[in-house]
């Protein structure tokens, strides 16, 4: 089944929210699911996506910036949002459903203001003298994400290894595969449960960063 949250093109930091743990939303398994939007007279939803299949989207009309046109629910899976004196949390994803978004204030720039934990699952990320993966995320709970060290800038600072799930990339005189993933190989394992899909649109996402 196709995640809404691809769907809508999030960045990393919703796809580890949604495509990695128990909240995830779903949207219907027919190919041709159809996506309507809001014509309304609030900017606040006007033109934003209203439904994909049967699931239903709202946002917020509000006084509060931080939430202000922001969603608010999918499905039944309502959002907050943290309304903060601390800038690394102000405005980000509080909770969805009933799981709690919390963010790293830090000292070390390559974690502070990014998830530190969603529900009881802690994200860790590199402090690194390797710039390939330094900032990145370094494990999602008790999976360990490893990131190549190459002399090939195909692979170089992306994703190799996600868990026991190993991750290549073409070496190509074609421009139209150069680059781009090539194969995935063996299970992440343990606490995530990506499928094939999700697993594939996460790294594209990562190896954006």
């Amino acid at each position: 089944m196709k995640n809404i949250f691809s769907l809508l093109k999030l960045n990393v930091l919703s796809l580890v929210l949604v495509l990695t743990y128990p909240f995830k939303v779903k949207a219907q398994t027919e190919a041709n699911t159809e996506i309507k939007y809001y014509r309304s007279i609030f900017p606040e939803e006007n033109g934003k996506i209203k439904s994909i299949g049967n699931t239903n989207f709202e946002y917020y009309k509000s006084i509060f910036p931080e939430e202000n046109g922001k969603i608010k629910f999918i499905g039944d899976k309502k959002f907050e949002y943290y309304k903060s004196i601390f800038p690394e949390e102000n405005g980000k994803i509080k909770s969805v459903g009933d799981q709690k978004i919390e963010y790293f204030r830090s000292i070390f720039p390559e974690e502070n203001g990014k998830v530190k934990s969603i529900g009881d699952m802690p994200i860790e990320y590199y402090r690194s003298i390797f710039p390939e993966e330094d900032g990145k995320i370094k494990s999602i709970g008790n999976v360990t994400i490893e990131y190549y060290r190459s002399i090939f800038p195909e692979e170089n600072g992306k994703i190799k290894s996600i868990g026991g799930a190993q991750i290549e990339y073409y070496r190509s005189i074609f421009p139209e595969e150069n680059g781009k993933l090539k194969s995935i190989t063996g299970k992440i394992g343990s606490d995530c449960n990506f499928s094939p899909t999700e697993l594939y649109y996460f790294i594209l996402n990562a190896n954006l960063k």
